[in-house]
């Protein structure tokens, strides 16, 4: 059976004043308010709950056998309200979920976890949770996930992202690439094999997508998920991979490539961070996309200087 929780705030008002006015008086309703939510509860306890001897309304048996439990869900209750208006990040043992593009999580996710090691060092991050980007809006809605990494995509109003960084591409090849020895020129680069890094299996990566807007088309001659694999594939053979530079400059710190800027000018990858309109105030939430982007942004002044 449904009951109005807040009968039981009339309960216990009742029950620490003994008295109808002064349980309305406390609570800031009417008399008639206080006595047609006691009159619910009867019906619902099929007792009167109160019995009035003079002035006071004293409790019945039934009435004292269930104070106790009321009071203690009813600070249960306010326990949790206040709870879900604060976050205490260094005794918080909460996990949180993240779905980061391929490219992006080596880069991502260490100054992230750098970040909370200090301040917050029972906090788990999970970042198993990679999803396509058709499905994140429904991955967030859900609460799948609470937060994603990605590159700038059309998502509705419930969707709310902002700008991490813009990240220019860049043309990785083998250190002594023959064509990279000198200025790239397009012709070259588009006559030459590539490898696409893509999450999805059929369609065009950004780069491929900028460059038929310009009448240009270059050949896919392998398509992965990870950047580090291709990478390694480009290590033993003359294609070439297209990355951000963040990403390129990264796997050249740890194989022997090299980044070369492109040969036509195409537009920056923006990258953002994304959460849904529910968690918006959400304090968790809110503290973590705050951590986000203050180390993002740290990690790009840092590189500048």
């Amino acid at each position: 059976m449904k009951i109005d929780l807040n009968l039981f705030v009339v309960f216990d008002a009742i029950y620490c004043e003994g008295n109808i006015t002064k349980a309305a008086s406390v609570l800031n309703l009417s008399q008639p308010a206080v006595s047609h939510s006691l009159g619910k509860l009867r019906n619902h306890f099929d007792d009167p709950l109160f019995i009035r001897q003079g002035n006071e309304m004293r409790p019945t048996p039934v009435a004292k056998n269930v104070i106790d439990d009321v009071r203690e869900a009813l600070h249960q209750l306010q326990v949790c309200l206040v709870q879900s208006r604060q976050f205490e990040p260094l005794t918080s043992r909460k996990s949180f979920s993240l779905s980061l593009h391929g490219s992006l999580e080596p880069y991502y996710l260490p100054i992230l976890q750098e970040s909370l090691s200090i301040e917050s060092p029972a906090i788990h991050l999970n970042s198993n949770k990679r999803v396509n980007r058709s499905e994140l809006e429904n991955k967030l809605a859900s609460g799948d996930i609470d937060l994603a990494i990605d590159a700038l995509i059309p998502v509705s109003n419930n969707i709310r992202h902002t700008q991490l960084q813009s990240d220019q591409l860049m043309v990785v090849g083998r250190k002594d690439h023959p064509a990279l020895t000198t200025t790239l020129d397009l012709d070259t680069y588009l006559k030459l094999d590539h490898v696409l890094v893509s999450s999805r299996s059929t369609g065009p990566g950004l780069e491929d997508f900028e460059l038929s807007r310009m009448g240009y088309h270059r050949k896919i001659s392998l398509r992965c998920q990870q950047a580090l694999s291709a990478c390694k594939v480009i290590l033993s053979n003359d294609m070439l991979l297209t990355l951000p530079k963040t990403a390129a400059e990264m796997y050249s710190e740890m194989l022997d490539i090299v980044m070369h800027p492109l040969p036509v000018e195409l537009p920056d990858i923006g990258v953002h961070l994304y959460w849904h309109v529910n968690v918006d105030k959400e304090p968790a939430n809110k503290w973590l996309r705050n951590k986000m982007i203050i180390a993002a942004s740290n990690a790009v002044t840092s590189k500048q200087a």
